[in-house]
């Protein structure tokens, strides 16, 4: 008999193999006192029985002692002659086991159009397998998770086996395909995920707490300065209860059955939307960080002003960096060619511009909310409306308004201003409930030939020529 611990986020792991017969019966008691004698902040403790052969009544009495000291304890993997003796003897009905899983070959089997770990296992079924030093409770919670999302009424990939491939866990799902989504169909697709309020003391974990220790990891490899900086660049973020995703990129958006659906749920918490956006972002290909993230954008924040998305937009661009130095841990120990090649893109990419990125951050963070409620309110159709105004609806002074369009915007205030007043203007012309005479004021210009001016100027025609020319 031998005996193996892990422990890992509060879960204390014991893998037993070989028999527990009377005569080892003592030994694994006095082991199994001390290993959860040493952990006694564990939250619940897993008997893994994969490797056990045999046991006896006496080894029965061993884990009937060991419940009594833990309410959660749980016995896996159990083969189908262990399992019987705990089922014989009504021990199933006190301490909860799960049977050994069965193990399934991928030999043969296609990858799913080419992606990672995602294989077609028959014509009606797709097989996912899990990384290496994947737990059977990461596997339980990507099962629970998406099954708490889809009951909010979120379209998601529903497993309905858990397999064992190897020595690694997998998942069989129904056939999904993958698929390529447009960006507008992805905006709203991923808006009607985050519009989903979660409870926080409910089952969702808070993803902000997620990151920070995905973070935390980093510190063997790019030093505590590193972590420090990063965990400053997340804390900017304010809170909120919105439902994301955890992980989100293109491939986990598939198709089943027609319906275009989330795979891999088994990070969803609640959190600032920003966190899945700028995971998203960070998976992009450079190409499709151009048109395509704008379009999706526009299509995300939809019925938003165009300076608005363009301050989101940006605020995402920085906070990816985050989702890219996380991904070093991910997948287990990086090698050191990646963890020397992480440091040097760290260096130039935060470290050499540190200033600046904290201080943009600080400044959006601060103002992004602020202004985005005057803008809901529509303040600058006001003619009275100046930077002096803005500052002390912001409680503020006008210098620290003024760097926040300067070198947070990169615009002027007044040219602020003129363009949020011509997408209004624009507005108007396109709803056709305003008379044409009327719209440059009410639009918040003060001078009809200004107004044309710079309507001429950023959509190239007369307000009377829009319509013509932009249908």
């Amino acid at each position: 008999m031998e005996i193996q611990k892990t422990y890992n986020d509060g879960v204390l792991t014991i893998a037993i193999s070989g028999r527990v017969d009377a005569a080892e019966a003592a030994k694994l008691q006095k082991e199994l006192l001390e290993i959860t004698g040493s952990h006694d902040d564990a939250e619940s403790l897993v008997i893994d029985a994969t490797a056990m052969s045999f046991i006896s009544s006496m080894g029965l009495r061993v884990f009937l002692t060991l419940k009594k000291n833990h309410e959660n304890m749980k016995i896996v993997g159990a083969n189908p002659e262990v399992y019987n003796v705990f089922k014989i003897t009504g021990f199933h009905k006190i301490i909860t086991i799960e049977k050994a899983l069965r193990n399934v070959s991928i030999d043969g089997c296609e990858l799913v159009n080419g992606t990672k770990d995602v294989y077609r296992l028959t014509e009606d079924t797709v097989l996912k397998v899990f990384p290496e030093g994947t737990t059977k409770a990461d596997v339980d919670n990507e099962v629970k998770m998406a099954k708490e999302v889809f009951v909010l009424g979120v379209p998601t990939a529903m497993a309905f086996d858990i397999v064992m491939v190897g020595d690694r866990y997998g998942l069989i799902y129904e056939r999904t395909t993958t698929m390529e989504i447009s960006a507008p169909e992805l905006g709203d697709m991923i808006r009607n995920l985050h519009e989903q309020v979660i409870e926080p003391d409910g089952e969702f974990s808070s993803l902000h707490a997620m990151v920070k220790k995905r973070i935390n990891t980093l510190a063997p490899y790019l030093g505590e300065e590193a972590v420090e900086k990063l965990q400053q660049m997340l804390s900017v973020l304010p809170d909120s209860s919105a439902l994301l995703h955890g992980k989100l990129r293109l491939e986990c958006i598939m198709k089943q059955n027609e319906e275009t659906i989330f795979t891999d749920m088994g990070d969803a918490g609640y959190g600032n939307p920003v966190l899945d956006l700028a995971h998203l972002y960070s998976t992009l290909t450079e190409e499709q960080r151009g048109e395509y993230f704008d379009i999706f954008m526009g299509s995300y924040y939809d019925m938003e002003s165009e300076e608005t998305i363009r301050r989101n937009r940006e605020n995402i661009t920085l906070l990816s960096m985050i989702a890219d130095f996380t991904r070093l841990t991910l997948d287990g120990e990086p090698s050191e060619a990646a963890v020397e090649a992480a440091k040097k893109d760290f260096q130039e990419r935060v470290a050499d511009r540190w200033e600046e990125i904290l201080s943009r951050l600080r400044f959006k963070m601060d103002f992004n909310e602020e202004m985005r409620k005057l803008e809901r309110d529509r303040f600058y159709l006001r003619s009275d409306v100046n930077i002096d105004w803005v500052a002390s609806r912001l409680a503020t002074n006008r210098h620290y308004v003024s760097d926040y369009f300067n070198k947070v915007l990169h615009t002027t205030f007044n040219e602020y201003i003129n363009t949020m007043r011509l997408e209004y203007a624009v507005q108007l012309i396109r709803e056709g409930r305003t008379q044409k005479s009327q719209i440059c004021y009410e639009a918040g210009f003060n001078n009809d030939h200004t107004f044309r001016r710079l309507f001429k100027q950023k959509y190239g025609c007369l307000p009377s020529q829009y319509l013509e020319n932009h249908e």
